[in-house]
C-alpha cells in the first residue's frame, strides 16, 4: 500500500495493492482499491486491505501452504482460512473473546518460527494477553483449534502445543460446548473409521461405534434397535428407527417407541461399510439363536446393551483420535459430525438432513408420510450416504468427492460440459 496525495480535507488518498509474495504485481480483478482517510493506519484502510486479501484468501492459502510467504504470522489464517474453520476457532465465544483472539494472534511471530518454538511461544502470547486464568483458558481452546486447522489445510506442518493448550472445562462450560459441538475433521473421521474396522475384528463394540457414525442415529436408538428393524429393498438395506433405550444414571434403561407423528420414526440405509458393521454385530446374534425380536447389540448375559455403557466406550475411543474433545464433549460429537458431512459432501438439502436424523421440526406430517413410503426417497439417500462413506475408507491420498451440478435449460437447448473432475450433469 502506498499514500498518494493529500486532499483538500488534508486527507490521504491510500492506494492499496495485494502484491504476490515476490513484490512482483498481480494482475487480477479486484487486487487494488483507491480510499481516502486520515492515514495509512486509518481502520478504513486496515478493512479495505482485509477484505481483498478475504476476497483472494484461496490464492493466498495456495501460498501458504507452498511455503512462499515466510514472514506471514497467524494473524492471517483468521483471513484466509475457510469460514467454517473460523467458526471452529471462535466457537460459541462472543465479541469480546474473539477481539481477544486476534490481539493475541497479533504479537504472535511468523509461522515458520512459531513452529519451532510453538509451545513457548503460544503460551507467553496468552500470558502478554489474558488478564485472568478464565480468558487464558479462552485464549488456549481458540489457539489450539486454530493451530489444528493450519495443520488440515497444510499451512504448517503440525500442532506441536496441543498439549499445553488443552484445559479443563468447568460443567457449564461443558454443557454452553454441547449446544454446539465441532464436526470432527475428515482426516478425525477416517481415523476413527479405520480404528473401528480394525477393532471389530476382536472387539464387537467397535462395530456399534462404526454403525454410529455411519448412520447418525442417537445413542438411545442404537440400543434399541432389534433385529427385525434390518430391512431391505431390492439392491438397499436399511434399519428402521422406531424406539429408543433412555437410561439416566443409577436407573434402568427404559423402552420408549416413538409415536408416528413425532417425526422420528425413519428409515436410514446402510452403506456397505454399515453392513460391514452389521454383519458383526448379527452374527454372533444368529449363531446364538436369537428372535427377530431380540436386540441386535447385547452385552453381557445377551441383555440389550446399556446406554450408559455405550457412551463410555465412545469416550475410550474417541480418547484415541482426538483426545481434547473425549475430555470435554458427550459422544454426540458423531451425531454432530455426521450431520455436518450429510451437508458438506451428501449434499443434502436441510429438510433431508433434519429428516434422517429425525428432527421433528423437519417437515409436515403430510411430507414426512410421503417420504416414509416413497421407495425412490430411500434409493436416493443410499445414493449420497455412498459418497461421504467412500471419503472414509479412501486408501488413495487424494480424496475424490463428486459433486452435483443443477443446470436450468430451456426446451430442445443441448449443454456440453468437461466433466473430468467427476461432476455430474442434471437437468431439472
Amino acid at each position: 500500500m502506498t499514500e498518494m496525495e493529500m486532499t483538500a480535507k488534508g486527507q490521504d488518498r491510500c492506494y492499496i495493492s495485494m502484491r504476490q509474495p515476490d513484490g512482483s504485481i498481480l494482475h487480477d480483478k479486484g487486487v487494488n482499491k483507491l480510499i481516502t482517510a486520515k492515514g495509512i493506519k486509518d481502520a478504513a484502510v486496515i478493512k479495505a486491505a482485509e477484505n481483498i486479501i478475504r476476497k483472494h484468501s484461496g490464492q493466498v492459502l495456495g501460498w501458504l501452504r507452498a511455503g512462499q510467504m515466510k514472514e506471514a504470522t497467524p494473524e492471517l489464517l483468521l483471513l484466509v482460512l475457510p469460514e467454517e474453520s473460523i467458526e471452529r476457532v471462535y466457537g460459541k465465544s462472543d465479541e469480546e473473546h474473539r477481539e481477544l483472539v486476534r490481539q493475541v494472534v497479533r504479537i504472535l511471530p511468523p509461522l515458520p518460527e512459531l513452529q519451532e518454538k510453538m509451545e513457548t511461544m503460544t503460551l507467553r502470547a496468552v500470558k502478554e494477553v489474558a488478564a485472568n486464568k478464565e480468558k487464558g483458558d479462552v485464549l488456549k481452546r481458540a489457539l489450539n483449534r486454530l493451530y489444528d486447522e493450519a495443520a488440515i489445510w497444510g499451512v504448517i506442518k503440525e500442532n506441536t502445543a496441543k498439549n499445553v493448550l488443552i484445559t479443563v472445562r468447568s460443567e457449564g462450560e461443558k454443557a454452553d460446548k454441547n449446544l454446539n459441538q465441532r464436526a470432527l475433521s475428515l482426516e478425525e473421521m477416517r481415523m476413527l473409521t479405520a480404528l473401528c474396522i480394525e477393532g471389530m475384528q476382536t472387539d464387537i463394540r467397535y462395530a456399534t461405534v462404526l454403525l454410529h457414525l455411519t448412520t447418525g442415529v442417537k445413542t438411545g436408538e442404537l440400543c434399541g434397535l432389534n433385529i427385525d428393524n434390518l430391512m431391505r429393498y431390492k439392491d438397499a438395506v436399511y434399519i428402521e428407527i422406531g424406539a429408543k433405550s433412555v437410561q439416566n444414571r443409577g436407573k434402568v434403561a427404559e423402552w420408549k417407541p416413538y409415536e408416528r407423528e413425532s417425526g422420528k420414526l425413519r428409515r436410514i440405509p446402510c452403506t456397505p461399510l454399515a453392513q460391514a458393521a452389521l454383519s458383526v454385530l448379527l452374527k454372533p446374534r444368529l449363531e446364538a439363536g436369537a428372535k427377530v425380536d431380540a436386540p441386535l447389540i447385547v452385552g453381557e448375559g445377551g441383555r440389550r446393551w446399556d446406554v450408559l455403557k455405550l457412551r463410555a466406550f465412545e469416550k475410550e475411543v474417541l480418547q484415541k483420535v482426538v483426545p481434547e474433545y473425549a475430555k470435554i464433549s458427550r459422544t454426540d460429537v458423531i451425531r454432530t459430525s455426521f450431520e455436518h458431512y450429510c451437508r458438506a459432501v451428501c449434499g443434502m438439502s436441510d429438510g433431508q438432513t433434519q429428516k434422517i436424523l429425525g428432527c421433528k421440526a423437519a417437515q409436515t406430517y403430510e411430507e414426512w408420510y410421503a417420504d416414509y413410503s416413497a421407495r425412490i426417497a430411500l434409493m436416493t439417500l443410499d445414493a449420497q450416504l455412498r459418497r461421504y462413506h467412500n471419503l472414509l475408507t479412501e486408501k488413495e491420498d487424494r480424496w475424490k468427492v463428486a459433486m452435483h451440478l443443477h443446470l436450468r435449460v430451456k426446451r430442445g437447448a443441448s449443454v456440453k460440459i468437461q466433466t473430468e473432475h467427476g461432476v455430474k450433469i442434471e437437468k431439472i
